[in-house]
């Protein structure tokens, strides 16, 4: 996408993110009795009420909030990761109902392109934001273990093996889709502005540089007397 995003289409693009999330919460709501303990639903309502207020607000994303802001869309990619890459491998058979359509492939390909494309030259990710990304997933782990939860098969606690083994792996899963999409993240943030692309690279004139400002000189100040290197070697 572009530098910068009209107004208008920017807050569509929000909308929709936010009615993806929301949709999915929707159609879970329907499906199951107690939908709220799951993450996958959890995660999908925090991604609608996030991008709600991003159009209530349009002031989040931009002045000392934009650091904030850019912390949360981070925040919510990662966590949406977690929840996409976890389903696939834990598959529960549901893959094909539509609220986990949406949860779990529509709603994290949104989130991950807003964080990586669309909101990716505002603000340049800090260093620790990969592991501050950690507390939405910790907070969940925490009312998971305290209200003993069974929603996971991976993660049941009356096996403490099973349970802290996958929990290692979901801590690794977390740290490689948070670092990794800081990664992608830093890599275009100063997009714009001072800086056309994503990296960019000092390099030496060249020689026809050299010519065509010559080139250039000569025809702005046809009179002047131009003094070449040889020129100059001959008087010393």
């Amino acid at each position: 996408m572009p530098d910068a995003i009209p107004p208008t289409r920017l807050t569509l693009w929000r909308l929709t993110v936010a009615a993806s999330g929301l949709a999915g919460v929707w159609l879970a709501s329907r499906e199951y009795d107690v939908w709220w303990t799951a993450l996958s639903q959890q995660g999908s309502l925090a991604v609608g009420i996030a991008y709600l207020a991003f159009v209530a607000c349009p002031s989040l994303a931009t002045g000392r909030l934009q650091t904030a802001s850019s912390w949360l869309r981070g925040a919510l990619a990662t966590l949406m990761v977690l929840i996409a890459v976890a389903f696939a491998v834990m598959q529960h058979g549901n893959g094909f109902d539509a609220y986990s359509i949406f949860e779990h492939v529509v709603t994290p390909a949104l989130v991950v392109t807003d964080y990586l494309i669309v909101g990716s030259n505002r603000v340049e990710p800090r260093w620790w934001h990969p592991l501050s990304w950690l507390l939405p997933p910790t907070a969940y782990l925490v009312y998971y273990v305290a209200a003993d939860l069974s929603v996971y098969v991976a993660l049941d606690t009356s096996r403490p093996t099973l349970f802290t083994t996958n929990l290692a792996l979901l801590l690794g899963l977390l740290l490689l889709a948070g670092f990794g999409l800081s990664a992608a993240a830093g890599r275009c943030s100063l997009r714009g502005g001072a800086a056309s692309v994503c990296t960019t690279q000092s390099r030496r004139p060249r020689a026809r540089d050299l010519v065509s400002r010559t080139a250039s000189a000569q025809d702005w100040y046809p009179n002047a007397v131009l003094v070449t290197s040889a020129e100059t070697g001959a008087l010393e």
